[in-house]
């Protein structure tokens, strides 16, 4: 929905006008689905009008030279002027690797550059380059596994501008689906969003919250936005929350009606959607650690092991759990203890587990 609003909405807030763009990333092991997501809108982006969609491979160069072929007249007649123009692209990437195939200042500066909508140029004299994009727009939807994150991005990445502005949408979640169910391409629920999208992107003007909306995100905005994430790697993506939260509640106001006001049920629904990504972002970095599982069981071993040396007693499950909880994903801690049973690693009691002894090599 984003991508179909391009900058033909906006919203006027006391640092200028702010637009709908996003910039999201899918992070998950291999076979949650990401992929199945990002072909669904690459196809919806496709098939909107006048939308210009990026290839899904680019240099940072060849991704300027898109942007400026992709530039949009859209005739406003209630507007002064009646006429805007604009370069707005679409970027949906099945693979962040494909788009960055490795961590490039320049090309990160430069999508941290573009998010904003700011006027953007380039001048090379050896190039004889010069042109200047008054009105430029990226969408980002891509998608990526942790362990991508863990080698291209350096660690100072996460406190840097274009990490801090993308919203990461995490699950480990490997949902077994029925082989042969139709995917939504192929059924009408795909023909009746791609109607309802082009309706959205027929949308155009300035949104305007109502009295109440604008209470409640100002009261949150000056609690500084709890429930607030509290992952070190964090620090800086919570400092544009705000700006993410009101960039939902455009798409949520758009979303459920045309009338550009965003209404105190919009701003729920986008808060909701914030809260919910959020509770899963520090799992990125636990799937992120070095080792994985591997390194998880031996680390649960010993522990459970030395617990036992201590007080001949078998380890309790919430003691496990507790322990494996701040080394890796939540979906994967009831998965390595049964792991570690089936390995007889664990042997399970009634009151708990007891530690196998290792057998020397």
């Amino acid at each position: 929905m984003a991508g179909a609003l391009e900058r033909k909405v906006w919203l006027r807030t006391a640092i200028g006008e702010l637009y709908p763009n996003l910039y999201t990333v899918l992070v998950g092991p291999p076979g949650v689905g990401k992929t199945v997501v990002t072909s669904i809108v690459q196809s919806l982006w496709g098939e909107l009008p006048d939308h210009h969609l990026a290839p899904s491979s680019v240099s940072r160069a060849s991704l300027i030279d898109a942007l400026r072929d992709a530039e949009r007249r859209v005739v406003m007649p209630s507007q002064n002027p009646p006429v805007l123009t604009f370069h707005s692209l679409l970027i949906a990437a099945n693979e962040l690797g494909v788009l960055i195939p490795g961590y490039d200042n320049d090309f990160m500066n430069t999508l941290t550059d573009i998010y904003d909508g700011k006027r953007y140029g380039e001048k090379k004299r050896s190039k004889e380059l010069n042109f200047i994009l008054h009105h430029p727009q990226l969408n980002l939807l891509a998608a990526t596994t942790p362990s991508y994150l863990n080698n291209v991005m350096p660690e100072g990445a996460w406190d840097q501008g274009f990490i801090s502005r993308v919203i990461v949408v995490y699950s480990g979640e490997n949902i077994i689906r029925d082989l042969f169910t139709e995917i939504v391409q192929t059924t009408g629920g795909y023909t009746d969003l791609l109607h309802d999208l082009k309706i959205i992107g027929s949308a155009a003007g300035k949104i305007k919250f109502e009295e109440d909306a604008a209470h409640a995100i100002n009261h949150w905005n000056k609690l500084k936005g709890p429930p607030t994430p509290e992952h070190p790697k964090l620090i800086h993506y919570n400092a544009r929350r705000t700006t993410q939260l009101l960039k939902l509640c455009m798409v949520a106001s758009i979303c459920q009606r045309n009338d550009l006001v965003v209404t105190l049920k919009d701003y729920a629904m986008a808060l909701d959607w914030l809260l919910e990504v959020e509770a899963a972002m520090p799992e990125v970095f636990k799937s992120m650690a070095i080792g994985g599982d591997a390194r998880a069981i031996e680390d649960t071993y010993y522990f459970a092991y030395q617990y036992w040396l201590k007080t001949q007693q078998p380890i309790h499950e919430a003691r496990l759990i507790d322990f494996l909880q701040t080394r890796v994903p939540a979906h994967n801690v009831e998965r390595i203890i049964q792991l570690m049973v089936k390995g007889r690693m664990f042997e399970k009691r009634l009151d708990g587990y007891v530690p196998r002894p290792k057998k020397p090599d």
